[in-house]
């Protein structure tokens, strides 16, 4: 009697531990290859919208998921404008707003934080914990060091197993210590394990390729366009060090794109560009600057920049857009990468007024000032005929 309880048991056990373990092996990766052997990243920019989102904003995202049917999403950080939202549900309920289409079409996601995600008062810890809240949310935290969700991707090639694609998502920060100009980099301790990691990998891999994916972008995209006189045609004015300065593209390095508005990049060198050129990182992808959608390459390294999908912050009219980016798992080291435009595959009109350019909030404040301006002019005009018409009586009365 109990051999044969014994021997019941024994058969439950296994049969619990095997419909336990079945599955976790025949789980697939959460992001592969297609069946065509193509892997379709789309990134999307700065979408920095708030708790009752631009329909233009949410048109493009929609329009280019169906157009692109990627294979996986990331977002390249200000995907809320922190600054104008308040309380955790607005923020819940803006970044609903912005994950909801992708999580609908079952499609993965992965995500960097920018500069204005944290303005809210919700720490990017405890945003992440809301992304994370939705099935095919990859990001995790990481390791402790610098900035919030610093961790990498890594995707099998299923035409040549020792050479995977590793996905590197590292948080730029939002503003720089004093002393390090404005906008904030990729700290030491970040690189050190970037570079830990990619030898790990190498000890696993005998040649895997590796795309870095960031908010902020380096200060090398300095070397990539060339300064100007004033008034020359196309050329742009820049922030920080660089303000009252003129560049326009320098085409030894800039293969395709638009340089709409000076880089708003790091200004100290953190070191980051170097490790990626001792890792032979093949791009580095970029959101921040909304008018920006240039393609470079610098000593090696592919810099490249995705204009801002949102219409809640300024942009570049119907070119707002989403890049897509197609990775061949026969090649893995060569890409090919593309801009999708509002205008090209939106059927809804833009909206209207200054929005395309200026965006809602900005547009607010240009109307608040003009109306105060003509406010003034007014008070002006009525203050002068006021006076003349005083002066004209004390002559009348002389008389």
């Amino acid at each position: 009697m109990n051999t044969t309880r014994r021997f019941a048991k024994l058969i439950i056990t296994l049969w619990l531990f095997l419909s336990v373990l079945a599955p976790a092996c025949a789980e697939e990766p959460a992001v592969q290859f297609s069946a065509d052997n193509q892997l379709n990243i789309l990134i999307v920019a700065d979408t920095q919208d708030i708790e009752n989102p631009q329909q233009a904003m949410l048109s493009l995202l929609n329009a280019s998921l169906d157009t692109a049917k990627p294979d996986l999403v990331i977002f390249l950080g200000d995907m809320i404008h922190g600054r104008v939202i308040r309380g955790e549900e607005n923020v819940r309920k803006a970044i609903d707003a912005v994950v909801s289409p992708v999580v609908e079409r079952n499609i993965p996601f992965a995500l960097v934080f920018g500069n204005h995600d944290e303005e809210c008062g919700i720490s990017n810890e405890e945003q992440l914990k809301i992304y994370q809240s939705y099935p095919g949310c990859l990001t995790v935290e990481g390791e402790e060091m610098p900035g919030c969700g610093n961790h990498y991707l890594l995707i099998e090639n299923p035409v040549n197993p020792q050479s995977p694609v590793v996905l590197w998502f590292l948080d730029s920060g939002n503003h720089a210590e004093e002393g390090k100009g404005t906008y904030d980099y990729v700290k030491e301790e970040q690189i050190d394990w970037m570079l830990r990691s990619w030898n790990d990998l190498k000890t696993k891999y005998s040649d895997p390729v590796s795309y870095a994916f960031q908010h902020i972008p380096v200060p090398q995209v300095y070397n990539m366009i060339k300064e100007v006189p004033f008034g020359t045609a196309g050329a742009v004015t820049c922030y920080g060090p660089n303000m009252f300065k003129w560049y326009v593209v320098d085409e030894q390095y800039i293969w395709a794109g638009h340089l709409g508005e000076g880089p708003c990049s790091s200004d100290y060198d953190s070191g980051e560009f170097d490790a990626w050129k001792t890792m032979g990182l093949k791009a580095a992808f970029f959101g921040h600057d909304h008018l920006n959608d240039y393609c470079g390459t610098y000593e090696g390294v592919d810099l490249i920049t995705t204009a801002g999908a949102g219409f809640y912050h300024y942009g570049r009219g119907d070119e707002h857009g989403t890049r897509l980016v197609t990775i061949s798992a026969e090649a893995p080291a060569e890409y090919e990468t593309k801009m999708l435009y509002y205008k090209d595959i939106v059927s809804e009109p833009m909206p209207g007024l200054l929005v395309p350019w200026l965006g809602v909030l900005l547009q607010r404040y240009f109307f608040i000032c003009l109306g105060i301006l003509l406010l003034i002019i007014l008070l002006v005009v009525l203050l002068i005929r006021y006076l003349i018409r005083r002066h004209r009586r004390k002559k009348a009365a002389k008389r």
